[in-house]
């Protein structure tokens, strides 16, 4: 009898249960037969690079992927497009500035001529392209490239209502399926969509009476749940249980595979298990006091203390669980042939009288994000300081597969991986949300970083239009000396280049 190969290993083992797997460790795996590096994005949602130890912050959060770091390119000066989920995501999926994506509402979509440019059209068929996102607004961002995806999970996979999908009926058409039940027929009740009262209450109670009605209890403390626009229940060890065995599957494909996983948490409502409860208390950490912001709605300071410190231990049991994935796929083999990318699609912001992420706030937890990405075989550390985007990631993507760069593209192939450190250079973050998605961008804040100087500029707001904020990031990290009133040059220069680039902007 003839020994069975490896790929046809690989091809068995893509077909069995994870339980099954993990019984039989995989550390033989090799890249046998397969043309190309396999390509893998971890997102997770809200995740600010000023809460993670990585980047300096004072509390331990992050000691996995501390150590995930030692053997990755760390991006230090890495910033979102925007600050909140649809703007950020369709940024990074894209490589465009948001004036040009024009995904700028929550919900929004991608501007239809500029549809094409996304990583699943470009890699081609190549490779067999992956995607799921917890968030239904990825989701359906996602939707509208669902004919160059070979496998396309809808948001309650690997959630305690996996069983219940109705957006796995519409693949077809998932946009409008995405709008229609998320947005109208089964909107929870403290959305402002009125929607279909009854069938919303219907669905809420469902979902929320469900690990009771299958008489589920929890050791480690309760579910977390979506909110505010969609009412799915996980717990985040099953989520990252269901990534690995994804990883697994495509592992056995005779392809290299891009697969493009977008988890929830730390994302708002912060519910870290109960084994994380008792982290950082007492342990004599206060974030630096910050003023309230005129367009705040004035949270209290010890109320955004407090919510810190929530999300902080949230952030460390993501990081326990990133760290479990990791162990595991480096011992089966997995990570030898694939590029591995570990980022966010924007920050969290507890100063200055707001909390979360979103609205007029641009300032640096909120758009600082980590960027790591680790490249096959690689062994030692690479920093680099140089200012980056979340537009760079698709360009990065095409360069590492060998593909033509997309047109229309504003992001750059990011340095360390092929690209070049561009001095000059100015990275811009976008909040629109109250701007028509089409229309002239009248009502926006936007921030403009170049070297070490930024510029806040609020455009179109009753009592606030036309108001600025310039600081020097390297001088004044945490943002509290305006320098509008003391450098009045480098406020004029900033000023002439944000405004050329927001002309020709509207001028499209």
């Amino acid at each position: 009898m003839s020994q069975i190969s490896r790929r046809d290993f690989l091809k068995f083992a893509g077909m069995t249960t994870a339980s099954v797997l993990a019984a039989r460790p995989l550390n033989f795996l090799d890249s046998a037969g397969v043309e190309g590096h396999n390509i893998i994005i971890i997102l997770c949602d809200s995740f600010s690079a000023k809460h993670l130890s990585l980047y300096g912050y004072p509390r331990q959060t992050t000691p996995n992927i501390d150590a995930f770091a030692e053997r990755s390119t760390v991006f230090h000066n890495h910033y979102s497009g925007g600050n909140f989920t649809t703007t950020g995501t369709a940024s990074m999926l894209t490589g465009m500035i948001p004036w040009k994506h024009r995904a700028l509402n929550l919900g929004g979509l991608v501007r239809s001529e500029f549809i094409g440019s996304n990583p699943y059209t470009l890699l081609g068929s190549d490779y067999f392209r992956f995607a799921f996102s917890q968030n239904p607004f990825p989701d359906r961002l996602i939707g509208q490239y669902y004919k160059d995806i070979d496998r396309f999970l809808p948001p309650s996979a690997y959630s305690l209502q996996k069983d219940f999908s109705p957006l796995s009926v519409f693949d077809n058409d998932r946009v409008l399926a995405s709008i229609a039940i998320e947005d109208f027929l089964l909107p929870i009740q403290d959305s402002t969509v009125a929607g279909t009262a009854l069938f919303g209450y219907i669905n809420k109670n469902r979902i929320l009476t469900n690990p009771r009605n299958q008489k589920i209890t929890y050791r480690h403390g309760i579910p977390e749940v979506l909110e505010s626009w969609s009412l799915i229940s996980y717990l985040n060890e099953e989520i990252y249980s269901g990534l690995y065995s994804e990883l697994i599957h495509l592992a056995s494909k005779a392809s290299p595979y891009f697969a493009y996983f977008h988890l929830y948490s730390p994302h708002f409502p912060y519910r870290p298990r109960n084994d994380f409860l008792k982290l950082f208390r007492d342990d004599g950490f206060k974030p630096v006091s910050k003023p309230i912001h005129p367009l705040a709605s004035g949270v209290d300071e010890g109320s955004l203390i407090s919510l810190s410190a929530l999300y902080d231990k949230q952030i460390v049991q993501v990081d326990d669980e990133f760290g479990r994935l990791i162990a595991k796929l480096n011992k089966d083999g997995i990570l030898e042939n694939s590029y591995l990318i570990f980022t966010s699609d924007h920050g969290e912001l507890f100063e200055r009288g707001f909390f979360g992420h979103g609205d007029e706030f641009m300032y640096e937890p909120v758009l600082h994000i980590p960027l790591i990405i680790r490249a096959p075989g690689q062994a030692k550390r690479d920093d680099i300081f140089a200012l980056t985007s979340n537009i760079d990631i698709l360009p990065t993507i095409l360069s590492i597969a060998g593909k033509s760069p997309a047109p229309d593209v504003d992001g750059q192939v990011l340095p360390g991986l092929g690209g070049q450190t561009d001095e000059d250079r100015l990275i811009f973050s976008i909040y629109a949300g109250k701007n028509p998605a089409f229309g002239r961008l009248e009502k926006a804040v936007i921030s403009m970083r170049r070297r070490e100087y930024k510029l806040i500029a609020y455009l179109g707001y009753d009592n606030f239009d036309h108001v600025f904020e310039l600081y020097d990031l390297e001088k004044d990290p945490d943002e509290l000396d305006n320098l509008v009133s003391k450098d009045a040059k480098t406020l004029a220069a900033m000023k002439d280049k944000l405004f050329a680039h927001l002309n020709d902007a509207n001028r499209l």
